[in-house]
């Protein structure tokens, strides 16, 4: 996976994409990765890509390498968003939402809507603190030659 992402990276900027362009695309795309509600991420970095005018493949390639933090991520984010809103905690499995979520997507959808809120705050809340380290981690990650530009990533 981190050598698809490696070559992903080193093409683009073989390509002229700059280093600060690099790094807003990827810490756009690996924060809105972890967007913590099923089946958006994609559609919402394909959009941001295009608005922001970020490196469409690079884009793609991390939200597509995000996917299993994001599932690691959900409960923290609902129970940041229960706590924010001292709301009743939910309790049902990733699993058993999953399968009720399935069965009946438009009743669910109702039942939990305050559930994906909660959900969603806790990622608003986490959003430009994960963006900040992300694209800080990624200017120090990629190196920086003489001219401006970027040396090679795949040493």
């Amino acid at each position: 996976m981190l050598t698809k992402f490696k070559k992903v990276i080193a093409a683009q900027l073989k390509q002229g994409l700059g280093r600060q362009a690099c790094c807003q695309a990827i810490a756009t795309s690996l924060m809105i990765g972890i967007f913590p509600i099923m089946g958006f991420s994609t559609l919402m970095n394909t959009l941001s890509a295009a608005a922001f005018r970020l490196n469409q493949p690079v884009v793609q390639i991390c939200n597509w390498i995000i996917g299993p933090v994001k599932l690691a991520l959900i409960f923290p984010f609902l129970r940041l968003g229960e706590w924010l809103f001292k709301a009743e905690p939910f309790r049902l499995s990733l699993t058993e939402f999953s399968a009720r979520f399935f069965n009946d997507i438009a009743t669910t959808s109702i039942q939990f809507a305050w559930t994906f809120a909660h959900a969603i705050v806790g990622w608003l809340v986490c959003a430009p603190l994960i963006y900040l380290v992300i694209y800080k981690v990624s200017l120090s990650l990629l190196p920086q030659s003489r001219e401006g530009g970027v040396t090679s990533v795949t040493e």
